[in-house]
């Protein structure tokens, strides 16, 4: 284990929570200066009747229009409908072949963001060889919350299992990756997904990855009490029930064979490093496949920007993949 910096420490007592060591974790520092494969979305688009992917398919899904980055390296599939209500945009590789699955969820603070936000981590993403389903999820105060916001997120994770071949994925890899506020609810969707129905285009299979990548994340929510009671619904103290579902330490334990890796900003002010290195200990503590990356001098938005620390993101991805 490589312990981390002496900021790292600072951060880990602003966030209220204490460190420890475990043979069966690893908490790296890295320099900030690691930088991704440089993909910008495009605006090319490619008039289609059927779903354009990296693979010949059959079938056909309800999609909008198809765009081509501008060095032809990914393809983007947009509005492709998961729920009643939410559609997504899928990340491909242009190139050929059977690739590992990624299912993204942005940040917001759970009342706000889009998936447009890490748009070009998706892309970077799908440059390096994943098929990428980039993910909404209903917000609270817009008809989310708890339990909705985790049943879109289990439907997400659903959908992009079943679909997977369609776009050139292999479903029997998939990883969740999180950032932000979309780490906590990736986290609870990759140790509980299975628990989680609700309003989904495909209501079978499995709803648990094979791995999670937490990026910046507030995995612990109880801390965020009272901020959360609008997201819960309840006052904690009075009825803690979903406060105790919604936190993924509850669910520690389950999904036993998930691999983990958590990446954080050493200077994130936002989401402070104490909350991924004590989630670290925790699944350490239970036996998980975790790794921990302190970022030096990342921040709360480098850590997912293709530009500056998202690379880091990326090859915990492939790393996951194998």
């Amino acid at each position: 284990m490589i312990l981390a910096t002496a900021s790292t420490l600072i951060l880990v007592a602003c966030a209220g929570v204490t460190t420890g060591a475990d043979a069966a974790q690893t908490t790296t520092t890295i320099s900030s200066t690691t930088t991704s494969v440089p993909t910008t979305v495009a605006t090319t688009v490619v008039p289609t009747t059927t779903t354009s992917t990296s693979t010949t398919t059959t079938t056909t899904l309800a999609t909008g229009s198809t765009i081509v980055s501008p060095d032809g390296s990914v393809l983007i599939t947009e509005d492709v409908p998961f729920t009643s209500n939410l559609s997504m945009d899928v990340f491909a590789p242009t190139t050929t072949g059977t690739f590992p699955v990624v299912v993204m969820f942005h940040g917001g603070g759970w009342v706000g963001g889009h998936p447009d936000d890490i748009a070009p981590l998706a892309a970077s993403m799908a440059a390096a060889g994943t098929i990428v389903f980039n993910a909404p999820y209903r917000l609270a105060l817009r008809g989310g919350g708890y339990p909705m916001t985790f049943e879109d997120a289990a439907c997400a994770v659903r959908f992009a299992r079943e679909h997977a071949p369609r776009f050139g994925g292999d479903p029997e890899t998939i990883i969740v990756v999180g950032y932000s506020a979309g780490a906590h609810i990736g986290a609870v969707t990759a140790l509980a997904g299975d628990s989680f129905d609700g309003d989904c285009a495909v209501d079978s299979g499995s709803a648990l990855p094979d791995a999670f990548v937490g990026v910046a994340g507030p995995y612990d929510s109880d801390l965020f009490d009272p901020f959360l009671v609008l997201f819960f619904g309840t006052d904690r103290a009075e009825d803690p029930g979903p406060w105790e579902d919604g936190n993924p330490y509850t669910h520690i334990g389950e999904n036993p064979d998930l691999a983990v890796r958590l990446i954080q900003g050493e200077l994130d002010l936002l989401v402070p490093a104490g909350f991924a290195i004590a989630f670290d200990d925790a699944l350490a503590e239970a036996g998980y496949d975790v790794e921990l990356t302190i970022v030096e001098n990342g921040d709360h938005g480098s850590v997912v920007d293709p530009q500056a620390d998202g690379g880091l993101v990326v090859a915990a991805v492939l790393e996951v993949a194998g």
